[in-house]
């Protein structure tokens, strides 16, 4: 499936305190085939995690959306390649990226904006378990997942 050039092209909005539209677009939430949810507490704490990490490095910062919803297939595929959680893989049957959680999920990394630089995990790690529910940040490719299970219901 060929995906349109534009689709999900727009920034979002969160009213904040008279600050800006969000720095995130809604085609960084969407999953391979174009499906896109995304809860308000996950752009939240996006937006605050973002605001952190630029405090703590004195400038720009970009966090990096590399997964966000799922359907089950989706949850199904990655599965194959990582394996169960419950059989010593690293994804979860119940994955809170699964779209009957209501895109409360995201996999992100962050980087310094003028030199690329790749925040480390555990620092990001540690500024998401300010903003967010449930954070993870133990996996080898360097990512760190967070989820917002407890203030989206």
């Amino acid at each position: 499936m060929e995906i349109q050039q534009g689709r999900n092209d727009i920034y979002l909005t969160l009213s904040r305190d008279g600050k800006p539209p969000s720095h995130f677009k809604l085609r960084e939430f969407e999953n391979s085939g174009g499906l896109v949810m995304v809860h308000r507490s996950t752009l939240e704490s996006l937006e605050a995690v973002r605001a952190d990490l630029c405090a703590q490095y004195g400038e720009e910062v970009q966090v990096i959306i590399t997964d966000g919803i799922r359907t089950q297939e989706d949850n199904e595929r990655i599965a194959e390649k990582y394996g169960w959680a419950d059989e010593g893989g690293a994804v979860a049957r119940m994955s809170k990226h699964l779209t009957a959680y209501g895109g409360i999920a995201v996999d992100i990394t962050a980087r310094v904006a003028r030199t690329g630089a790749r925040i480390s995990q555990r620092t990001l790690g540690d500024i998401c378990r300010r903003h967010f529910d449930f954070v993870k940040d133990d996996y080898r490719d360097g990512h760190v997942h967070a989820d917002n299970r407890n203030r989206a219901r």
